[in-house]
């Protein structure tokens, strides 16, 4: 057969490297696991010590790879958590020996079975004198998770990502699991996959992290993100920054130059041409992104009605689009009866000039920024026009901070106590807001201290605050029914004989946020 009769083949299909999404608690360890793997010390340089974006890295293993994915512990992160499953091939869960099943445990056992994901359980810093791996199972069994040992079907494994115990046998039981469930791709095909992160910053403009689900990406390639415009492909790098000719199947990639932001969780496709590639943009252009469709339904449940309390203005603005989520969804959720949140502007990028005058023309507003900088212009108008910022790079410090700023706002619950009732005997002397008058009880007691309210003809008139109390012309802190006093008054109402007081006390408690 010659090759103008020949049929055209379909791609070949090849076995490709596993995606294997770590999750589990803040502070069990995934990105300790992942450290020990790429010998890298990505755990120094993450603020706090957590990992607070969604990272991709490739591990070799003899002649086998596996692509890592690592996501947030905390409870903020839940959807970046959750769209690291969808993405996924495989899942470990760590669970500290020493701490056992924590919320975000449950919430990562959820997710992978929500999501149909295989997943392995990693019983980490067994190295620690507490740890308990018998404990941690009874713990997973009452989570209805039964492992091998315990007569289950899921594998679990005893590993010290410090020193290093069992790291390898893990990586092995992961590559076995690959095999038993056999992912394939064509990487003789154009690429296709899906964005993990976006980041701007002023240097290198919009920046893309890319897992190739299947074919190959070529630097020369031109690529539709989402249903934007398509971009030809400036600068190509693997995970870490090297630059690149092509990625193939299951490969994290970083793109640079970009002239648009893409949505975190777009699909992209990759042409040989740009022609190919507008083609196929002219077909998917009027598609609404599953992200958009999202934000809107958002919008539609947002109380609009909020003019009864106060409200906590803010702009926000972060280090990459997924932080950007995780964070207006942490801030959203500190929303309550007391107090309003209401998001102006969220972007990516460092804190601006354009920031700051937008906050300066809508009032009363707070930048929040995390994991970003702020510009010289913006730090010189911050500091003459005194415009709130909260910044730093751990987001759990923030919310902390934002709930406190919050609840300055909150008025505060004033609890009232009736005390007693006196009529007005006799005026003695008038200086401006002052006034020395003389009484008796007629009900309850009259107070030192406290607060009244001064009735004519049985009508609140004025209010005012008991300064000095006296009985038989020495100073008493209360007076009792029948008895004759002396008071000194603060109050803007002038009385006259036969008004009436009203004596209470207020207690003022400041209101707090729900943690």
């Amino acid at each position: 057969m010659n090759k103008e009769t020949e049929i055209k083949k379909e791609p070949k299909e090849f076995v490709r490297p596993p995606i294997v999404v770590v999750m589990g608690h803040i502070d069990h360890g995934k990105t300790t696991i992942l450290d020990w793997y790429r010998k890298t010390k990505v755990v120094a340089s993450e603020s706090g010590g957590i990992t607070q974006h969604i990272g991709a890295y490739e591990v070799v293993q003899g002649e086998s790879k596996i692509t890592f994915i690592d996501t947030p512990g905390h409870e903020a992160f839940s959807k970046l958590r959750s769209r690291g499953a969808k993405v996924a091939d495989l899942a470990v869960i760590v669970v500290a020996a020493d701490e056992g099943v924590k919320p975000q445990t449950r919430e990562a056992l959820r997710i992978a079975v929500e999501n149909d994901l295989p997943y392995v359980i990693a019983i980490n810093k067994i190295d620690k004198p507490e740890a308990n791996p018998e404990r941690v199972k009874q713990e997973l069994a009452q989570e209805s998770v039964l492992v091998e040992s315990y007569g289950g079907k899921i594998p679990s494994i005893e590993i010290s990502a410090q020193t290093g115990t069992h790291m390898d046998d893990l990586l092995e039981l992961l590559l076995l699991l690959a095999d038993v469930h056999h992912f394939v791709a064509h990487p003789e095909s154009l690429a296709q996959g899906v964005v993990l992160e976006t980041e701007r910053d002023s240097r290198r403009g919009v920046s893309a992290t890319l897992l190739v689900r299947d074919g190959t990406l070529h630097k020369s390639d031109c690529i539709v993100i989402g249903r934007y415009y398509p971009e030809a492909i400036k600068i190509c790098e693997n995970f870490m920054g090297k630059p690149i000719a092509e990625a193939g199947p299951s490969s994290p990639v970083r793109i640079t130059g970009l002239h648009q932001t893409p949505m975190v969780g777009d699909l992209f496709r990759a042409f040989g041409t740009k022609a190919h590639a507008e083609a196929y943009f002219a077909t998917i252009s009027s598609v609404v992104s599953e992200t958009e469709m999202k934000a809107s339904d958002q919008k539609e449940v947002m109380p609009s009605d909020k003019e009864k309390k106060p409200v906590f203005n803010m702009i926000i603005k972060t280090d990459v689009s997924g932080s950007k989520e995780a964070l207006e969804d942490a801030l959203m959720k500190l929303d309550s009866d007391l107090v309003g949140v209401k998001i102006l502007r969220s972007e990516v990028g460092d804190i601006s000039e354009s920031d700051m005058k937008f906050a300066l023309a809508t009032k009363l507003v707070t930048i929040v920024g995390f994991k970003v900088g702020i510009d010289a212009t913006a730090r010189i108008l911050a500091e003459h026009e005194s415009v709130r910022i909260i910044r730093g790079d751990v987001i759990y410090e923030i919310l902390d901070e934002v709930r406190a700023k919050m609840e300055a706002i909150i008025p505060p619950q004033i609890t009232r106590t009736s005390l007693g009732k006196a009529k007005i005997l006799k005026i003695f002397k008038r200086e401006g807001s002052r006034q020395v008058v003389g009484g008796r009880v007629e009900s309850g007691v009259i107070q030192k201290t406290a607060h009244i309210n001064i009735l004519r003809l049985r009508e609140v008139i004025g209010t005012g605050a008991i300064l000095q109390l006296q009985r038989n012309k020495s100073d008493a802190e209360t007076v009792e029914k029948g008895s004759e006093f002396g008071l000194l008054v603060e109050t803007k109402t002038p009385m006259i004989e036969g008004d009436m007081i009203e004596a209470f006390l207020e207690e003022v408690t400041r209101q707090k946020l729900t943690p």
